[in-house]
Formats: C-alpha cells, structure tokens, sequence
C-alpha cells in the first residue's frame, strides 16, 4: 500500500470515529445543556400541571447524610427541578400512550378520553374500610335523635365499568356497599340508583371528584331519604377548561376539558373558612389557578361554620372529605348553620359540635373512606 492510500485509509478510519462519536457527542451536549439550564433556571416551589409541590434543593448536614435522607431529597431535587421538566413528562406520556399501556403513574386511560384513578383490590384497604364504618356506626349510636345520615359516594371505575380498559383489576366495590347497608341499615343514602341512569354526567373525565351535576343528583337523593322539599337550583357554567387531579398525573396534552358548574343562586350570609371569612361559597378566585375544584368553598379546611340565614330553626353537622365541597351549597336554603368538618385537620372533638347540631351528615367517597385514618375522631374523648 503505498502513501497515498495509507492517508485514504487513515481519513476513512478518523471519519468512521467520528460518525460513531457523533450521537455520544449529542447525548453529551443535550445533558450538558439541561444541566445548565436547570442551574440557571430559578427553582420552583410548585407544578401547577401536576399539582404538587416540588423538591427544593435539601439542606446537607451530617445526619441527613447518614440516614440517607440528603441523597434520597437530592434525586427528588435533580428530577423536580430539571429544566422543560413539564415537556418531558407530555413526552413521556405520549410515549407509554403509543406503546399501548392502559395506565399512566396509576391512572387508567379510559374510552374517550376519560381517566380512573386506579384503586385494586392489592391496593384497597378492606380492613381500614370495615373499621371506619365501625367509627360511624359508633358515633351515630351515640347521637340516635340527631337525624344521623351517611352517604359513601361510588367510584367512577365502579360506576363506569364499560369505560375501563379491558381486565382491569378491581376492587370488590360491591361488596363494600353491602357492608355499608348491613353496618349502618336505614342510616345510608345510597347514591348507586340515583346516579347510574346519567353517570358518565355526574362525573369529571379528568379529575376524581363527582360533578356538580353529580352533587345535585345526590341532593334530590338526600331529599327523598330526609323529607326535605326538593329546591330547584339553577346551573351556571363558570368554567370551560378544567383539567384535575388525574390530568395532573397522566399530563397528556391533548387531554379533554372538562365543565365546572356552579349554583350561582345559593346565597348565604357568611362562610368562616378556619377564621377566614367570605360572603358566598365559591372562591372564583381559584378559576385564575389551575385546580378549579377549589371554586367550591376555596379548597379543605379543618372547620367552616355557613351562616346561610335560611331562618328555618335548625343546623346541621357534615362531616366529609372534598366531594362534599360542591353538594354543600345545595343545602343552605334548608338549614340556618351548617358547620362542616375535615378530620384530616380537624384536631377537636366533634361531640360538642354533634350536641349542638338537630342533623349529622357523613359524606365521603368510598376509596377516600377506605383510607383515612382520621375516623377515630368521632368518637374521641
């Protein structure tokens, strides 16, 4: 071989290092230049499209060194705080989407574009279930002339089945209501009947909470089991482009909006909000915010006392989770006060509270029943 075709040889092994270089050069440069960005980009508290506070960067001292809890925070901190982290998460989304998985970070990716947080029978808690019910059934045993009421609120996954995808794993739904009906008896409203015929209405697609719509129905519900005359509420649309909670987990970006209605015609004098006082139940404030749920009521709190000045001679006690957010409203014209309590927060006793009330109210849903450790504040002394 001589000179010339030596130097052909040596440029076309150098060319060939390169063409393979190339892409490991490329991978460098991206990393290199998101971990820039992520450096001079400002940290985040909180990610609206996920809605969830995010990893700030964590203190490093000796202890959280050994016991693990620095490196653990500093791998929340570095995929929390990654630049174009919301694009990275669509594309991800799209990709699972394309390779045909039926779930996203536990969320079933139902027909038409409806999502169902996924709750299994692995993953429901039966015996925090069965034991909460005994909370109740103790708590209204103990109060047998305050008009004791408990609505459990079903699942979408149970009332949606034919949305599901195909052999999802469910838990036994079914046989929690008939636990319910044998623990409480004539006590339950149950919602199943009411809301069947329209469910696919009384539900959001994007968010695990029921609709207004779907508070309403349990309303006329509530009347039939209670004696109350029916009120005729109008719906006024305040939102077109909610998307919630299981958007904030599938984050697919051509994810559905959903409708947020309001009864715009229920007034009231007062609302104390933990201290913080309104005259009407909506926040709209929380329409400028990515969760419009929080229209109702501004959000949970530990304790809020309704002044409605219904000037019917009684009150009322709810005890609840956040679906009893958007069903509350509907009861104002019934009652003059309406205290309502969130045991995640509430720290008190509810006794005096219940002494003070002619009605009780308990209203969850069921897999948020099934996992709250707070029942036990029914009955504390």
């Amino acid at each position: 071989m001589n000179d010339s075709q030596k130097g052909g040889a040596r440029l076309m092994k150098s060319e060939h290092k390169r063409r393979e270089l190339a892409p490991l050069l490329a991978i460098f440069g991206i990393l290199v230049g998101l971990a820039l960005a992520s450096l001079l980009t400002p940290e985040r508290e909180f990610s609206p499209n996920e809605n969830r506070y995010l990893q700030l960067k964590p203190s490093l001292t000796w202890t959280t060194l050994m016991d693990g809890t620095f490196t653990q925070k500093a791998e929340d901190y570095v995929a929390d705080q990654i630049a174009l982290r919301d694009r990275w998460m669509e594309a991800s989304s799209l990709v699972q989407r394309a390779a045909l998985r039926l779930e996203i970070n536990d969320t079933w990716l139902g027909r038409d574009g409806r999502y169902f947080a996924k709750v299994t029978p692995d993953t429901f808690d039966t015996a925090q279930y069965e034991k909460n019910l005994a909370q109740v059934k103790d708590f209204f045993d103990a109060n047998p002339d305050k008009g004791c009421r408990m609505m459990m609120v079903p699942t979408p996954a149970y009332m949606l089945r034919d949305d599901l995808p195909a052999n999802a794993p469910l838990f036994d739904a079914e046989g929690c209501f008939d636990t319910l009906l044998n623990t409480m008896g004539g006590q339950v409203i149950d919602l199943r009947t009411a809301l069947l015929p329209d469910a696919a209405n009384m539900y959001y697609r994007t968010d695990h909470h029921w609709t207004t719509q779907g508070a309403l129905t349990a309303y006329q519900a509530w009347c039939a089991a209670t004696g109350h005359a029916p009120q005729d509420w109008q719906l006024e649309t305040a939102s077109t482009t909610f998307r919630g909670t299981l958007y904030s987990k599938v984050l697919l970006p051509d994810s559905p909006y959903d409708t947020v209605a309001i009864a715009s015609d229920a007034a009231v004098r007062s609302m104390d909000c933990d201290g913080e006082v309104s005259d009407s139940l909506y926040s709209l404030a929380a329409l400028e915010e990515k969760d419009h749920y929080k229209i109702f009521m501004g959000g949970n709190y530990a304790k809020v006392i309704i002044d409605t000045g219904a000037n019917t001679g009684k009150s009322l006690l709810v005890v609840k989770d956040s679906f009893a957010n958007s069903f509350l409203p509907f009861l104002v014209r019934d009652y003059d006060t309406i205290t309502v309590l969130d045991l995640r927060f509430y720290r008190e006793g509810v006794q005096p509270l219940a002494d003070q009330a002619d009605d009780v109210l308990v209203l969850y849903e069921l897999t948020n029943f099934a996992s709250d450790k707070n029942l036990y504040k029914l009955n504390k002394t």
